[in-house]
């Protein structure tokens, strides 16, 4: 039995929720093309760049300042722009290349801007290629086996009106490209290269931090201010720790493996030496935070289907053996037979398709695309000397050099050779993707499945506190992939009342009868979902007068209580006001003590401190979230969501870490919300009250709506009121009042400093 969360505690997985909405698509999704990927034609883009930057940008090709530039993007009938960009060359050993690789950044000057939902665009030279397909025709492969890849296009790149040559305009993969595949993009993300081959190093992170020619080899590329690499020390120590079936229980609750057999079979297919497989290089790892599995995302594939650089003949290197020394991830996974026969399922898939006339159609439609605007291309000719006799050539013969063969003279050879090789066992039909939300009246499940034939068919199974279980079996898929065509589920387990365990698991069966059970055993929902140890005790989101900060500013704040027996380490801890970017203040390194409370302000000046956070909170109405860090996916420990409060009153709970939430007139920071007690309000109906009387701080509230006057003992007012039912004190000193009402009531109370 598992229990379902996002975090690697041990062996078992213990419950996750995330507030977030439902899963708004199933997996995997490949965005539509849309205006800038669309690849029916080749647009144009223009950059307006000043000469002195233009020139200091070539000056030093290895720098990454980015220079203004104004874009435009035009296509047959439309234009778009101009746009303020940052320019800079990108990629690494390339960049000494005489034409160059280029990325527009639509985000440098301010940090929400976009261009039709990306913030950058990576313009690639592919010079190695003189056909420039064989990127693209990559690229295409990983979105025909579901595995999230780049969407690309042909453009014509034009600066300061002259023509700088044919590039592929190639999705770049950041945090937008994480949360329009997996619909979150909080979790830690990492761009891994060479030597990054996933070998065991030491049971610390820190011995994955380490650094190649001045880079991280793995690198995160998100909440990089926390440094947190304990998933994927996790990750790498099960890869190498366990073997066989042992191997498969562990190492598929911190990674996709489906995903990762795919992408291998894409590059063995395609040649694709200068991966993870080939080259331990090139590829990106992100922790999906719903699943709390790592998915696997290739990077670069220029060095593909018949080009190379290392003396080696991929297209006949076996499928079984393709890697050149150690690579742990291929090794072991292919070890598992179970997996073997499906990634032997996915060569075959891969060599009929690229043996299709399809995708030949498609090949023959994008050289036709860009051949007279490569004829123009005079920097198509600077590195390797191509000429258009080259690329007319290069689908069906090598070049020579480094072109040993052209894309479809690789692609005829490839395919044979693994073809005969390939086990032609009948594969268990699969799932892709499994995620599993719970809520605190329902679990939300979202699955996939495949087979290499049609006609499977697929169910969730699932019982109630240890009852009679229920299948749903499900006969048509809630969406099917456009590209890939994999078919994906969706489902609600409701009506839980009481509940306080769930157990869960899913099945596929083929048409010869085959059934594949995802998990083996099965996953476990506990409820309540939030059980600490620590919780959001009590907050003020609109503070004038209840306590004063270190600098004497009254700024809102947030009590956090410690419910358990044991002192908790505060730092693995993180608070913020926004569900979709839980990371934004982390906790101080410090111990927060049985029973005990450590008040955070909310006040967006962590200058003035460590208990100061990186937000404010708004009166208007919010929510805050409590949670582990990024390496757990910040799994969530307590939240709470808020309308509109009134300034002086804080919310929190009636009892310590306790379920019930209610306002506090007389607001207790790091005290126990009973050193008071909650005062009940009194009965609108009974004579007209004031409460707390005597008040010292904040406001004091009637127990009716209320017009009339305040005096002091001297008989003068002080004070006029509307319509009120509360008022606040700042401007009463210390002694006995009077407040009377229009219809002629009055009462005393004390004001104590």
């Amino acid at each position: 039995m598992k229990r379902i969360n996002s975090a690697f505690p041990g062996i078992f997985l213990f419950l996750t929720l995330l507030s977030t909405s439902f899963f708004a698509h199933t997996q995997v999704i490949h965005p539509e093309p849309g205006f800038v990927f669309d690849d029916t034609e080749v647009p144009r883009i223009d950059l307006q760049i000043s000469a002195s930057n233009l020139q200091s940008l070539y000056a030093d090709p290895e720098s990454n300042t980015e220079y203004y530039a104004i874009f435009t993007f035009t296509r047959t009938d439309s234009t778009e722009g101009p746009l303020d960009v940052g320019l800079r060359f990108r990629g690494d050993t390339i960049r000494n290349n005489q034409k160059k690789s280029f990325r527009i950044s639509f985000n440098s000057f301010d940090p929400d801007d976009n261009y039709h939902g990306i913030e950058k665009m990576d313009l690639n030279a592919e010079v190695n290629d003189p056909s420039l397909l064989r990127s693209k025709l990559g690229w295409n492969l990983f979105r025909h086996l579901g595995v999230p890849g780049s969407r690309s296009n042909h453009v014509l790149l034009y600066i300061n009106d002259a023509f700088y040559g044919v590039y592929l305009n190639t999705e770049h993969i950041d945090e937008r490209y994480t949360k329009s595949r997996f619909d979150n993009n909080d979790g830690n993300f990492y761009r891994n290269l060479w030597p990054a081959d996933l070998s065991y190093l030491g049971a610390s992170q820190d011995d994955y931090k380490y650094e190649y020619e001045g880079r991280r080899v793995y690198a995160l590329r998100t909440n990089e201010k926390w440094d947190d690499y304990e998933d994927l020390t996790t990750l790498i120590t099960r890869l190498n720790q366990y073997s066989g079936a042992q191997l498969k229980a562990e190492l598929e609750q911190v990674i996709n493996v489906q995903s990762y057999l795919k992408a291998v079979a894409v590059d063995v297919m395609s040649g694709n030496w200068d991966g993870y497989t080939g080259n331990k290089n090139n590829y990106y790892l992100y922790r999906d935070q719903v699943s709390g599995r790592f998915e696997y995302i290739p990077y670069k594939l220029e060095n593909s289907f018949g080009i190379d650089f290392r003396d080696v003949d991929w297209s006949t290197r076996s499928i079984y053996a393709w890697n050149l020394d150690l690579r742990p991830l291929y090794e072991k996974v292919l070890a598992v037979d179970e997996y073997k026969a499906q990634y032997s399922m996915y060569i075959r898939q891969l060599a009929a398709y690229t043996a299709s006339g399809e995708l030949g159609d498609e090949l023959t439609r994008w050289s036709q695309l860009i051949r007279d605007a490569v004829a123009m291309d005079t920097f198509y000719t600077k590195d390797w000397g191509f000429t258009i006799s080259d690329f007319d050539g290069a689908m069906n013969s090598g070049w020579g050099e480094h072109v040993d063969q052209g894309v479809l003279e690789f692609i005829s050879a490839r395919n044979a050779s693994a073809l005969l090789e390939a086990e032609d066992s009948d594969a268990l039909p699969l799932f892709s993707h499994v995620r599993v939300k719970p809520r605190s009246d329902r679990i939300d499940v979202d699955w996939s499945v495949e087979d290499d034939e049609t006609g499977f068919t697929t169910a969730l199974h699932y019982r109630i506190d240890g009852g009679s279980w229920t299948t749903l079996l499900k006969s048509t898929p809630t969406e099917t992939d456009p590209v890939s065509g994999i078919s994906s589920y969706r489902d609600t387990i409701r009506s839980l009342g009481d509940t306080t365990e769930v157990e869960l698991y899913f099945t596929v069966s083929d048409q010869g009868g085959q059934e594949n059970r995802y998990p083996d055993t099965t996953l476990l929902v506990s409820y309540p979902l939030v059980s600490g140890p620590l919780y959001i005790n009590e907050f003020n989101a609109s503070n004038s007068s209840v306590k004063k900060d270190e600098f004497g500013e009254f700024d809102d704040w947030a009590e956090i209580y410690n419910a358990s027996e044991e002192p908790v380490w505060l730092a693995d801890y993180f608070l913020s006001d926004n569900m979709g970017s839980p990371g934004k203040y982390r906790f101080p390194e410090a111990y927060i003590q049985p029973e005990g409370f450590f008040l955070v302000w909310l006040d967006d000046q962590e200058e003035q401190g460590i208990n100061h956070a990186t937000f404010k909170i708004s009166k208007e109405g919010e929510e805050l979230r409590l949670s582990l860090g990024p390496s757990t996916g910040f799994q969530i420990v307590d939240s709470v969501s808020f309308d509109l409060q009134a300034t002086d009153i804080s919310l929190g709970r009636l009892v310590d870490g306790g379920p019930e939430w209610v306002l506090f007139p007389s607001p207790t920071p790091e005290f126990s919300n009973l050193r008071t007690g909650v005062q009940e309000r009194p009965d609108p109906m009974n004579p007209l009250s004031i409460y707390p009387n005597p008040v010292s701080e904040g406001l004091f509230y009637f127990n009716k709506e209320v017009s009339g006057s305040i005096y002091n003992m001297m008989g003068q007012q002080v004070m006029v009121l509307e319509d009120a039912e509360y008022a606040r004190i700042p401007q009463l000193g210390a002694g006995l009042y009077i407040f009377r009402s229009r219809e002629g009531e009055s009462v005393q109370f004390i004001v104590s400093r």
